[in-house]
């Protein structure tokens, strides 16, 4: 069964190969100073450059309109250009002297609503592109997907947060089984992801690997976007009996949670601190104890593409004991925070 739904050829398994950190070089005292000028007298120039660049592409975006943002030459070299700024490793003066300016911090509510928008079109034109028509075959499908264009970046990213859950397991702790992803969108690949890699976990008290049945069920409250990843994954993998699918809000009452060992959060859940916070605290009310919240976050210069969540609120950790927080400086673009639900005794006393 899991054949037909392969989502990577020959995945590697996730802890291949684990190095031992370098040890870290600290400049002496006399030294130090001179270091200090260079980069932060020198990174105004840097800066100026990045943000010149942010300014222009948000200019073209805007120009463009959100509505007409989908998937064509001029669109997608200004979103390959845009990422490509914010995936970026330079240094942290350079990236605050950016993050701080007044010229960007104006732009950040536009810039993260075009990106949304652009994102929406993007997954809903490949989702039709993959699924084809219904005379495709599962292995014509697959062939499809390996096109996308951030194909690479979803299962690296899927792969990191399934990571960082196994390392929180003991071995006393059951398998994750069940997972709910809220924001899953037309083209659920971090869901398909999941199904795959998962079903294969490697569980701290057994020395191989376990097969194990997932379950993934896929939230989002656009019936558009459920109809045509249900399609796509029926195409892709007609045998997937464990992926389901349910239209609503991540409000909304009749979204019962209780039974699941892992719930998501996607990025564009929540455009604002205070709106993922009331997210997160209607979501988690759901939740039984225990069981663990992912909410995809944004650091560095990948604020400008996704909205910062800071897990150290009041109102966060009322409800959460944040277990650990994943920053990548590769190719992938969201940060992953990790937090596990309290008890509802223990979250009225705080």
């Amino acid at each position: 069964m899991l054949a037909a739904c392969k989502i990577k050829p020959d995945l590697e398994p996730v802890f291949q190969s684990i190095k031992q950190p370098q040890p870290i070089s600290t400049p002496s005292t006399s030294t130090s100073s001179t270091t200090l000028a260079m980069t932060g007298e020198t990174g105004d120039e840097e800066a100026e450059e990045l943000i010149s660049r942010l300014l222009d592409i948000h200019g073209k975006l805007e120009s463009i309109g959100g509505e007409l943002l989908k998937p064509g030459d001029e669109v997608d070299r200004l979103f390959v250009e845009l990422v490509g700024l914010c995936i970026k490793t330079i240094s942290e003066i350079v990236t605050n002297k950016v993050l701080n300016d007044p010229r960007i911090v104006s732009i950040f509510p536009s810039l993260h609503k075009l990106c949304s928008t652009a994102e929406c079109h993007l997954e809903s034109h490949w989702a039709n592109y993959i699924s084809g028509d219904l005379s495709s075959t599962s292995e014509e499908v697959f062939n499809r997907l390996l096109e996308f264009p951030y194909y690479a970046n979803y299962t690296s990213l899927t792969r990191m947060e399934l990571s960082a859950l196994t390392s929180l397991l003991t071995p006393t702790c059951p398998p994750l089984l069940k997972f709910a992803f809220i924001g899953s969108g037309p083209l659920p690949l971090t869901s398909l992801c999941i199904y795959q890699t998962a079903s294969s976990f490697t569980h701290p008290s057994h020395l191989t690997t376990v097969d194990i049945q997932v379950e993934v069920l896929n939230i989002d409250m656009n019936p558009a976007a459920i109809s045509e990843s249900r399609r796509l994954c029926e195409l892709l993998c007609p045998s997937a009996g464990g992926m389901k699918f349910q239209c609503c809000p991540a409000t909304a009452p009749e979204l019962d949670l209780s039974a699941f060992d892992v719930v998501y959060l996607a990025a564009l859940v929540g455009s604002t601190q205070a709106e993922k916070e009331d997210l997160l605290e209607s979501v988690v009310g759901r939740m039984r104890e225990g069981a663990y919240l992912v909410v995809r976050s944004a650091e560095r210069l990948r604020r400008v593409l996704y909205a910062e969540f800071d897990p150290t609120s009041e109102k966060v950790l009322k409800c959460l004991d944040i277990c650990l927080a994943v920053h990548p400086y590769n190719n992938v673009v969201n940060s992953v925070i990790v937090g596990k639900v309290k008890s509802k005794k223990l979250a009225e006393v705080h």
